[in-house]
């Protein structure tokens, strides 16, 4: 589905709202790059950069001791270099002095791994603000982004590392805009090609942050959604700590008394190295876990006059080890049997734990700023006569 895993020599992003499994899909990669060859590793070392967190170590050693291909013996939290870069000065510092110095001499080393993963979590908390957004920081902020992209292409083509980049999604605002002339393509039509994913229902509703400009910077960009649905997963689907689980209290509880599982999305916006594509996964104690049978081709953006065959399959090695042709298909089927997650955040009624965050109405702000003579007037109308 991702043409081959993760592939080293590219900046990868995976984008997503909050609890939808960015930082474990982070953190369960920060281990399988340490396996070796015959297990689909690289046998590398990783290098976890975070803005405003720590390092979830204790999440990391539950998936160390539950996913089925990682052990002590192979995987090590010694091959795993934390740093914390709150500033946009110290990310470029430590990108352009700090890393490539830790490359070098840990080549020098022959006992050392190389360095084959830089993870960054997340990089649009660089850029929150409280003030009011204008053009001069919207620029600025570009400038910083391509900077920040330059850096990290140079690191991950000049040593073959896999660049990984957390990022953030902010909600969609519909609001009109200006006509433009006939062939002229709108921010707006763009950023839908781009910025969201709409694979399945609901998923629409959310794009990624920090722009097009950003966008440029990547290979591939990969959305997870919470899909506010859960399914009774059959014996097949189920992972395998799930499946032995469930083997071994099958005997007292019958089916009609398992809990439905929460169903989440991950849907490949666009990759030089494959086609958009979706698929279904769960997050367990093992980490994140594709539903087997669950990956389909989307619809790929053809160009004028490009005809989409139909009734082709593609074959693609999914990230647990299973061979499963994806059916190609304009939309993702629905989910048969599905129920409705009653505990989803859309159906709950506005609490601060689930009400739209800063990020969301910075981005918002971004895309609707106010003219200065606006502000100039509420000055003028507060002044005292």
């Amino acid at each position: 589905m991702l043409g081959g895993g993760i592939r080293t020599g590219m900046l990868w992003e995976v984008v997503g709202e909050s609890a939808a499994g960015k930082t474990q899909l982070a953190l369960q990669l920060s281990l399988l790059v340490q396996l070796p060859p015959r297990l689909g590793g690289v046998l590398g070392s990783a290098f976890y950069l975070t803005i405003a967190s720590q390092l979830q170590t204790t999440r990391m050693e539950q998936i160390l001791n539950n996913h089925p291909l990682l052990s002590p013996s192979l995987c090590s939290f010694a091959n795993i270099q934390h740093a914390s870069v709150p500033t946009i000065e110290k990310l470029i510092f430590v990108l352009s002095n700090s890393l490539p110095q830790y490359i070098s001499a840990n080549d020098q080393n022959s006992s050392s791994r190389s360095l084959k993963l830089i993870v960054i979590d997340a990089i649009a908390e660089l850029f929150h603000t409280s003030k009011r957004t204008t053009t001069q920081f919207l620029v600025e902020r570009s400038r910083r982004l391509s900077e920040i992209g330059t850096l990290l292409h140079s690191l991950a083509s000049k040593h073959q590392i896999a660049v990984l980049v957390l990022n953030e999604v902010s909600d969609i605002i519909d609001r009109d805009t200006v006509p433009l002339d006939s062939g002229q393509i709108g921010y707006k039509d763009q950023f839908r090609w781009f910025g969201r994913a709409d694979s399945a229902l609901g998923e629409g509703r959310k794009e990624a942050t920090l722009g097009l400009v950003w966008s440029n910077q990547l290979n591939v960009r990969i959305f997870l959604s919470r899909t506010s649905r859960r399914r009774y997963l059959e014996e097949g689907e189920c992972p395998r700590k799930i499946q032995k689980f469930t083997s071994a209290t099958s005997s007292n509880n019958s089916a009609g008394d398992q809990e439905p599982v929460l169903i989440r999305r991950l849907t490949v916006v666009f990759s030089s190295v494959c086609n958009p594509a979706s698929c279904d996964y769960v997050v367990t104690a093992e980490g994140i876990s594709v539903i087997p049978g669950s990956a389909v081709l989307l619809a790929v953006r053809p160009t004028a006059g490009t005809v989409v065959p139909r009734g082709s399959a593609h074959v693609s090695m999914l990230p647990d080890g299973d061979s499963t042709p994806m059916r190609n298909a304009q939309v993702a089927p629905l989910d048969i049997g599905h129920v409705v997650d009653s505990t989803a955040v859309d159906s709950r009624c506005s609490t601060p734990d689930n009400e739209p965050g800063d990020d969301e109405w910075d981005a918002f702000w971004e895309r609707n700023a106010l003219p200065e003579c606006v502000f100039e007037e509420v000055a003028n109308s507060t002044e005292p006569p």
